[in-house]
């Protein structure tokens, strides 16, 4: 567990660091390239940067899914920290049903950030 904290807090480095633009370092999103439509992840590597660089509001701006989703993974992570403290084996299930709402968060927000009104134009990265 201490790893997956230390890689994640690696990762926040490496992309504060590294900047926010293509090609910067990562590759841009071929689904996008492909159909013109944002996938869920569009927007997130600029997501991430913008929050090591303390801009919530940016953030929020280029992938409101990821910044939301925070939480969940916060709360998903607590879930298996203490399944593992308590000497159960590693399982990274989702508990309950939120598997199914992070699922169905995930396809509305993708059908909704590519559609083509405000204030669905909000939700699509720049």
């Amino acid at each position: 567990m201490l790893t997956g904290v230390l890689a994640l807090i690696g990762g926040v480095v490496v992309v504060h660091l590294l900047g926010a633009r293509p090609p910067a370092w990562y590759p841009p999103c071929w689904f996008h390239r492909a159909t013109g439509l944002h996938c869920p992840g569009c927007g997130t590597g600029r997501a991430v940067h913008a929050l090591a660089q303390g801009d919530l509001a940016l953030a929020c701006d280029q992938n409101l899914l990821a910044v939301a989703m925070l939480p969940v993974l916060a709360g998903w992570a607590a879930v298996v920290a203490r399944r593992m403290w308590r000497g159960a084996a590693f399982s990274a299930s989702l508990p309950g049903g939120w598997a199914g709402v992070v699922l169905v968060a995930v396809v509305v927000f993708t059908l909704l950030r590519n559609l083509p009104w405000w204030p669905f134009l909000l939700l699509a990265p720049e």
